[in-house]
């Protein structure tokens, strides 16, 4: 399996491990309250733009991956949208009102870096795309 076959797939991985994470909070915590609603809408466009922005990033990484489009066109895309995800992450975990996270519940602690987890977890996606650019150009 060459870099060109693995990165994207890498980019598919980091994708779809990022929608677990931000789905983590919305699955863990439970009960009316919680500051859920506050928390993912903070930001420009919240945790709802990201993980759209991720969803759109799964096709643009198969698309290259099936060899669909030409594979320099979907590297510089994925590249290009991959780095506007991790910006919006950083935006978004900079913008959390951390009053609101001493609010959930005291079985949560781990709310308090989830956000940078999201971070971390957004960054591997440009770090891939740039893996399939370097791969095809």
């Amino acid at each position: 399996m060459t870099l060109a076959d693995s990165a994207p797939a890498a980019g598919v991985a980091a994708c779809l491990a990022l929608l677990a994470v931000l789905a983590a909070p919305f699955v863990l915590i439970t009960g009316a309250g919680t500051g859920l609603g506050v928390y993912y809408a903070s930001g420009t466009v919240g945790a709802a733009g990201i993980a759209f922005l991720a969803v759109l990033l799964v096709v643009v990484f198969l698309s290259g991956r099936q060899e669909r489009r030409p594979a320099s066109t979907v590297a510089g895309v994925a590249l290009v949208a991959g780095l506007g995800l991790l910006a919006l992450a950083v935006g978004w975990a900079l913008a959390v009102d951390v009053q609101n996270l001493y609010s959930f519940p005291q079985s949560a602690t781990w709310i308090l870096w989830h956000r940078w987890l999201v971070v971390g977890v957004a960054a591997i996606v440009p770090l891939s795309a740039g893996a399939f650019a370097k791969a095809v150009v």
